[in-house]
């Protein structure tokens, strides 16, 4: 015979036991029932066409209203349902956009749920896809640095960029305002021989813009300098004919920088020093010696006199 607190244990086992079936059959007549309500869902674009990209515009989520029973309604609460859109498939290229017609929506919405769903209302009559052809031009590459020099030594030509032009593609509406792109800062102290460096450009943080390549290298050639003089001599133009004039002085000092490679190469043969008659100063009888010809090698060019006196003999 059955104890009293066993049979009182054994009735708290049943009673909890027919709780449970009583819950569960109720839980299941009630999701079984079929329900109406609106769902939100979130809208990908995939398969874009060759050239184009997405305009900012297009919508991110739509919204319909679904009658489903219970159980599918608890797995769209428990993750948002997405609609995937192939752009291609409803593409026209002489338009420049693509077209999702409402009965299409609601095709491929009940098509992609993959359940007995009915489909109904969906918050967009048409859905217009605005894409935006990429297009692709050459623009210059300005270099962002700042070199200094060791004493003593200077550069022999300009900085060189290579390439001194890349390729910017993108949305034609971004590309058209963009007419150049500058490096990354590129800082050299003291430098005392060639210089070559990789430099990343500073590229556009759209994006949507891309650019090849995204480095260039930048070469600049450093040299030990000294200092040359020599006297030159003053050559006169426009000096009429029936005029004869006498310099004061008739000869110049010339002192410049050059490389210590070129340092013997230099002759007086490399300089045309002349004084043009024409633009005289008929106030003061002078003139102002200039530079016809002189090498591109040469660096802080001065001359001892910045005036040229002159007498005139009849």
């Amino acid at each position: 015979m059955l104890s009293k607190k066993k049979y009182k244990s054994s009735k708290v086992k049943s009673f909890f036991l027919f709780l449970l079936l009583a819950i569960l059959f109720w839980a299941l007549t009630k999701f079984s029932r079929e329900y109406t309500a609106t769902i939100n869902a979130s809208v990908h674009y995939k398969n874009i066409p060759k050239n184009t990209i997405l305009g900012e515009e297009n919508p991110k989520e739509l919204s319909f209203d679904v009658t489903a029973n219970g159980f599918e309604f608890l797995m769209y609460k428990l993750k948002d349902p997405s609609v995937k859109i192939d752009v291609n498939s409803f593409y026209n290229e002489e338009a420049g956009r693509a077209n999702v017609s409402k009965s299409d929506l609601v095709k491929l919405i009940t098509n992609q749920l993959k359940k007995n769903i009915s489909v109904r209302n969906v918050s967009i009559n048409e859905l217009t896809v605005a894409l935006n052809e990429i297009v692709s031009r050459t623009i210059p590459v300005h270099a962002n640095a700042n070199i200094t020099f060791k004493e003593g030594f200077n550069s022999i030509d300009s900085l060189k960029i290579i390439p001194d032009s890349v390729s910017v593609s993108g949305p034609a509406s971004d590309v058209k305002e963009i007419s150049f792109v500058e490096t990354s800062p590129v800082i050299v102290e003291n430098a005392d021989g060639a210089i070559n460096i990789n430099a990343p450009l500073a590229v556009s943080k759209n994006e949507k813009v891309s650019f090849s390549p995204r480095e260039v290298q930048l070469q600049l050639e450093v040299v030990e300098f000294s200092q040359k003089e020599m006297l030159l001599p003053i050559e006169v133009i426009n000096l009429p004919e029936d005029t004869t004039i006498k310099l004061i002085p008739e000869m110049v000092k010339v002192v410049f920088s050059i490389s210590v490679n070129d340092f013997k190469t230099i002759s007086k043969d490399d300089f045309q020093l002349i004084c043009d008659y024409a633009v005289r100063n008929t106030e003061e009888n002078f003139m102002v010696p200039k530079f016809l010809k002189k090498p591109k090698s040469v660096l802080n060019i001065e001359l001892s006199d910045k005036k040229i006196d002159y007498l005139i003999f009849k």
